[in-house]
């Protein structure tokens, strides 16, 4: 009795692409530069805000809540990184 396959091909998640060989540093500079930019619309906000511009005093506190969700994940990034690094250096060859 033969047992072939579904036929049936994987499909990639939808939003996410597949990288091409050295693109993490690029995607990681994007992220880097993401971050940045939330956290300066954050402080552009606030600094509007305390000037006494008519804004709306929730929109600051959701933008301010992105900047630091952002910062947040960044870190967990980069500690990732950092563990992985190490992990690296206590290989033995």
């Amino acid at each position: 009795m033969e047992i072939r396959g579904l036929g049936v091909k994987p499909t990639e998640r939808e939003g996410i692409s597949r990288f091409k060989s050295g693109s993490f540093v690029e995607e990681l500079k994007k992220f880097v530069e993401w971050v940045n930019t939330e956290q300066k619309k954050a402080e552009n906000l606030k600094e509007r805000v305390l000037k006494g511009e008519d804004i709306a005093l929730h929109e600051m506190v959701i933008q301010m809540e992105k900047a630091k969700t952002a910062l947040n994940l960044l870190i967990q990034v980069r500690n990732k990184l950092v563990e992985a690094i190490q992990e690296i250096n206590r290989m033995q060859v």
